[in-house]
């Protein structure tokens, strides 16, 4: 019986320790590309609040009317500033499970998805970024939606009557009068001007002819995937408390067996 006690408490010491460990498991050690206009100062922007708190700051300070097409492009140059490009999942301390089930799965159930979670780290990649994007300008009361190309992952926002097209991850130089004209960035060559890459890029991001689909307006984004992550997140703290309470009613069971 007492190799089931150790086994027991073995187990449950399995089960708390990742709760401590600050590291990753899913995530490649690929650095930041000498492109990125990663400003350092503006990691202390660690949640949704505190960046809109300070985008909110820096739009009053240029008179930028908040929910105006300018409004979204300041916000699309904090968070440009804010990451740096790079696949961002939960530690092991942040949610040990979803960790191990990604790294045993290859499915990416271990992901940021939404913006204060995303906020956490100083990368993120397309999707992350645009994401946090996304939800700041709800906050706003700006409707969005998701452009879901073959390998990469925009945004479009409803404002001054026309949808918008931001991409704060890959920063193309897009005039601003063009941010409503969708014939550019079905185009090949005017797509390669604005993010300053050759066509073959192109092809291979946005497809050969230009392959989109629409989001649907305000979806939520991976809403399972959340759903898991919420689930998986208070299990990865609680789970040792089920092997140590067998312990302890099999230590009890003893005691009150020998008396």
């Amino acid at each position: 019986m007492k190799y089931i006690d150790y086994f027991l408490l073995a187990i449950s010491l399995i089960f708390l320790a990742p709760n401590f460990i600050d590291y990753n498991i899913v995530e490649t050690a690929e650095q930041r590309l000498p492109t990125d206009k990663f400003d350092t100062s503006l990691l202390k922007l660690n949640t949704l609040n505190k960046l809109i708190v300070y985008v909110d700051s820096t739009a009053f300070v240029k008179k930028i009317i908040p929910g105006s097409l300018d409004y979204a492009i300041e916000a699309k140059e904090v968070i440009s500033n804010r990451f740096y490009h790079k696949y961002a999942s939960h530690n092991l301390n942040e949610n040990w499970m979803a960790s191990v089930a990604q790294k045993i799965t290859g499915l990416y159930l271990s992901s940021k998805i939404t913006a204060n979670d995303i906020l956490t780290k100083p990368y993120g990649y397309c999707g992350q970024q645009n994401t946090v994007l996304m939800e700041l300008l709800q906050q706003k009361k700006l409707d969005c939606r998701v452009l879901y190309l073959p390998h990469h992952f925009v945004i479009q926002s409803f404002i001054a009557g026309n949808w918008q097209y931001f991409d704060a991850n890959a920063e193309p130089d897009i005039p601003k009068a063009q941010r409503a004209n969708e014939s550019w960035f079905k185009n090949i060559d005017t797509l390669a001007l604005a993010y300053k890459k050759d066509v073959k890029w192109v092809e291979n991001t946005f497809g050969n002819p230009v392959v989109f689909e629409y989001g649907q307006i305000n979806e939520v984004q991976g809403p399972h995937a959340q759903i898991f992550q919420a689930i998986t997140k208070w299990l990865s703290k609680l789970v040792f408390i089920f092997p140590l309470l067998w312990f302890v009613y099999l230590k009890r069971k003893k005691s009150t067996r020998a008396t």
